[in-house]
């Protein structure tokens, strides 16, 4: 259990751009670990990302009550926000005695790492998920879905709570 709550103490330091970029590492260590199967680990990640508050969380929970339960849950939570709260808490001191914002050009440019993390993460979920033996039948309601959410989400500009409600029953109602 000491090896998860590490884990994730190194995640929450290195979490730039929150859960999603953080995917393909917790993927890669559940698998050296055998804390879960690569599909039930596709499975987390699904639930974590439609649950309320950051996947992040989500995910050290879950994948920490899976691999060694209650005490598995709450080692991984803590390892994922010790680092945010001690950084919150260093930021807010240095913010308040500098005044040339250095953070804040620290941050700009950290993000095209964030968006390259958060685009493998979504290609790697898409890989896991796309198999040569599914068939069009299959994939062509997955991509209507995403087309639709993608729709509602950038024209219609709808909330993602109700974006993610229409997916998961059009999911139901397309694979039941």
């Amino acid at each position: 259990m000491a090896q998860l709550f590490w884990f994730f103490l190194q995640m929450g330091f290195v979490s730039f751009g929150g859960g999603y970029a953080l995917i393909p590492l917790i993927e890669r260590e559940t698998e050296r670990q055998a804390w879960m199967s690569s599909d039930m680990l596709v499975d987390v990640i699904a639930v974590a990302g439609m649950s309320p508050g950051p996947i992040a969380v989500n995910l050290g929970l879950l994948v920490g009550y899976q691999a060694y339960g209650v005490i598995g849950a709450i080692a991984g939570v803590l390892g994922l926000l010790l680092p945010s709260i001690l950084m919150t808490a260093g930021m807010i001191y240095f913010i308040t005695r500098d005044h040339k914002n250095y953070l804040g050009r620290c941050m700009y440019g950290v993000q095209p790492v964030v968006t390259a993390l958060i685009l493998f993460a979504a290609y790697q979920l898409c890989v896991a998920h796309l198999s040569a033996s599914l068939s069009i039948n299959e994939l062509l309601p997955a991509f209507l879905i995403v087309a639709a959410c993608l729709y509602m989400l950038f024209r219609l500009r709808l909330h993602p709570f109700t974006i993610l409600l229409f997916s998961g029953i059009s999911g139901a109602a397309f694979y039941a």
